[in-house]
C-alpha cells in the first residue's frame, strides 16, 4: 500500500530526510513515534500530497501522491493535528463533504457522531476544541477511505472523548484499511495498534509488528533497582524502577509504548538489537 525510497525533503536549510525508506502492505493500525522535529507530521502530509518531495520515490495505493489525482484523493483522509471547520452545523458537514468520498457511510458516520454526543445542529464556532475534534474524526473515520493518516488524534479530547475513539476505530468496519497514527500519547491507543514505526534521524529506526515486539522485549516494574541490571533501559518510578530488556522466555511480554519510546530514544541500539535477535544490547541507558 505503501512504498517510499531514498525520500529527501529539505525544510529551508533544514533536512528532514535524506535516504529515508519504507515499505507497508498490510492493513492495520500503526503507530508512528518519533522525537519533535523528526519529521512525522512532514512524512503523513508527504504520503497525502500535502508536501512534495525533493527526490525519491513515493507510492501510496499505486498512486504518486504529489500528482493529486482525483482517484487518489478520494481514497486517503488526513485528519492533522490543527484543523479549521468552516461555520457549519456537523449535519451540513456530513451534506457537503461525504459526496468526495465514495466509500463514506452515512449510517456510520451519524453512529459515530452519536458515541461521541456531538450536537447535530450546532454550529461549529459554538463547539469547544474537543467536539470540533470529534466531529472531525467522526467524518474521518466514516470515510472508509482505504488509508487513513491522523497526526496527534487524542489530543484536545478528554478522557471519556479517548476512550470513545478507540471503540470506534477498533470496530470491525475498520479491520480491512491502514490507520498511520502519528502520536505522542502511545498508551491512549496501544492496545489498538499492530504495528510501530520509530523514525530517527531521518531514517525509520525501527518498524516492528507488535507480536514481534511483545515476542522479544519485556517490559515491566521492579521493586529494586539490582533487579534492573543488563537491562536495555531503565528509570526510577518513585520507590520503584521501570525497564526494559530481552525477552529471553517463550512467554510473550506486554508492550508499553510510552517506556517502549523512552528506551528507543536512550538507548536505540539496544532495543534494536534485541528486537532483531542479536545479543548486544549496546549498554544499558537509565
Amino acid at each position: 500500500m505503501i512504498k517510499v525510497s531514498q525520500l529527501q525533503f529539505d525544510y529551508g536549510r533544514k533536512n528532514v530526510y535524506g535516504d529515508f525508506a519504507l515499505e507497508l502492505s498490510q492493513p492495520g493500525v500503526y503507530g508512528l513515534f518519533g522525537r519533535n522535529g523528526s519529521g512525522k507530521s512532514t512524512l503523513l502530509k508527504i504520503l497525502s500530497g500535502l508536501l512534495f518531495p525533493d527526490g525519491g520515490q513515493v507510492e501510496v495505493l499505486g498512486f504518486k501522491p504529489a500528482a493529486r489525482s482525483p482517484a487518489f484523493l478520494e481514497q486517503v483522509y488526513v485528519v492533522p493535528e490543527e484543523f479549521h471547520l468552516p461555520n457549519i452545523s456537523v449535519t451540513a458537514l456530513y451534506k457537503t463533504h461525504a459526496p468526495f468520498y465514495p466509500r463514506f457511510s452515512g449510517p456510520d458516520f451519524l453512529r459515530y457522531v452519536e458515541i461521541f454526543e456531538i450536537p447535530r445542529d450546532k454550529s461549529f464556532d459554538a463547539m469547544s476544541l474537543g467536539q470540533k475534534k470529534k466531529a472531525v474524526i467522526a467524518f474521518a473515520l466514516a470515510t472508509h477511505t482505504p488509508l487513513l493518516l491522523m497526526d496527534e488524534p487524542t489530543n484536545g479530547l478528554d478522557i471519556v472523548g479517548r476512550a470513545q475513539f478507540k471503540t470506534i476505530l477498533g470496530g470491525q468496519e475498520h479491520a480491512d484499511r491502514m490507520v498511520i497514527i502519528s502520536t505522542h500519547q502511545a498508551h491512549d491507543l496501544e492496545s489498538l495498534m499492530s504495528h510501530v514505526l520509530f523514525v530517527d534521524g531521518g531514517k525509520l529506526a525501527l518498524s516492528a509488528s507488535m507480536q514481534t515486539l511483545q515476542s522479544r522485549l519485556q517490559l515491566g516494574v521492579a521493586d529494586n533497582q539490582a533487579d534492573t541490571a543488563g537491562c536495555i533501559y531503565q528509570e526510577a518510578l518513585g520507590q520503584q524502577w521501570a525497564y526494559v530488556k530481552r525477552n529471553e522466555g517463550a512467554t510473550p511480554g506486554a508492550v508499553n509504548l510510552e517506556l517502549l519510546y523512552k528506551a528507543l530514544s536512550m538507548n536505540k541500539q539496544g532495543v534494536l538489537n534485541a528486537v532483531a535477535g542479536k545479543h548486544n544490547t549496546a549498554g544499558v541507558a537509565s
